[in-house]
């Protein structure tokens, strides 16, 4: 090989060389840029701020929008509880919860506040209401034809005697209407003097109040009272006011009552609220509905989907009502028995937002 020929292969020989090394050199260049490119992807996917929320838009271009971490609203302005800010100081009540529930109101409208004096006492029987069968004439019981408890009236047949003298049978005849509170007899035994049955005519009751020394200047004959039991209330007049027993201090003062449905049981204890003077106000309402939640005096007043809060202003209060200067208007129905829970209702739903 001549010294020209070898210098030539070796020139070919460093440009092959020389080829392949740039060719490694720039296949891992190319490599580290595809490496790079995928990083930035994956950056931009992760890079969402610290509570794992960002903007982002489907295929169809629709936006999905979330708050900040405390979640309160979503694109429909929602709070995370479902409830709207105008919902606050409602309660969503149907009729029929009401009813179950107790829940009675009233129309709030104009009334007098009076100025009363309380006294106190229970009811009693009228003494014309009372009576102790006996036997005409003395003999043989062959019947008795009713039992404690049962309602009798006027002229029934109660019970039937066989007579010692004339060997006849004759009846016993219920002097009043009433129920039978006391049987002393039974049939086979003999009728002398001795009371068959007791009878009483609960229908008409008095209330029967004990008047104390510093009481008997204000409380007079045919002074308007309202009276109050347990579970009911009636209004009355004073009819009589009579010396008490004994030579007892106090007077006593009774007003009538209208027992036909049996809701004032004899001898219950009884509260009375005597009318010495009063005074007309354009609106009021019943003391039951008053409640008071943050330091305010509330009402609740009825709408369409239940109830709803209204702070009110009062004037002048008495035993029973109490005027409104402002916060409801005439004509306004309100929540009376058991608006305690209501206001319980709105209380529970305040704690359950609080966050």
């Amino acid at each position: 090989m001549s010294a020209n020929t070898l210098t030539k292969f070796s020139l070919v020989h460093l440009a092959v060389t020389a080829a392949i090394t740039a060719c490694m050199l720039v296949m891992p260049v190319n490599a580290s840029d595809d490496h790079a490119h995928e990083l930035e992807h994956q950056h931009q996917a992760e890079r969402h701020d610290e509570h794992g929320h960002d903007k982002h838009e489907d295929e169809h271009g629709h936006k999905d929008e979330h708050d900040d971490d405390h979640g309160h609203k979503d694109e429909h302005g929602h709070d995370e509880h479902g409830h709207n800010e105008h919902e606050e100081g409602k309660v969503h009540i149907s009729p029929e919860q009401m009813q179950r529930s107790g829940i009675a109101t009233q129309i709030a409208q104009a009334g007098d506040i009076k100025q009363t004096v309380t006294v106190y006492g229970r009811t009693v029987l009228p003494e014309a209401a009372s009576s102790q069968v006996k036997a005409r004439f003395a003999g043989l019981i062959t019947q008795m034809k009713v039992n404690v408890g049962d309602r009798v009236k006027a002229g029934q047949v109660i019970a039937e005697v066989e007579s010692n003298s004339s060997l006849k049978r004759y009846s016993i005849k219920a002097p009043i209407s009433g129920m039978v509170v006391e049987r002393s007899a039974n049939a086979g035994e003999m009728a002398i003097d001795n009371v068959l049955l007791s009878i009483i005519d609960d229908s008409r009751l008095w209330a029967e109040y004990q008047i104390f020394p510093a009481q008997m200047r204000s409380v007079a004959v045919g002074q308007q009272l309202l009276v109050t039991g347990t579970q009911q209330q009636a209004d009355s007049k004073l009819e009589y006011l009579l010396s008490a027993p004994q030579g007892q201090l106090y007077q006593l003062a009774r007003a009538p009552l209208d027992n036909t449905n049996g809701q004032w049981p004899l001898g219950s204890l009884v509260s009375g609220y005597v009318t010495l003077s009063k005074q007309a106000v354009g609106l009021m309402i019943d003391n039951l509905a008053l409640q008071e939640m943050e330091g305010q005096q509330v009402v609740f007043v009825r709408n369409a989907e239940g109830f709803e809060k209204r702070v009110v202003e009062l004037g002048l209060r008495d035993s029973q009502m109490t005027e409104v200067l402002s916060g409801l208007i005439a004509g306004e129905e309100y929540a009376v028995q058991k608006s305690f829970l209501l206001k319980a209702d709105l209380e529970k739903s305040s704690a359950g937002h609080v966050h």
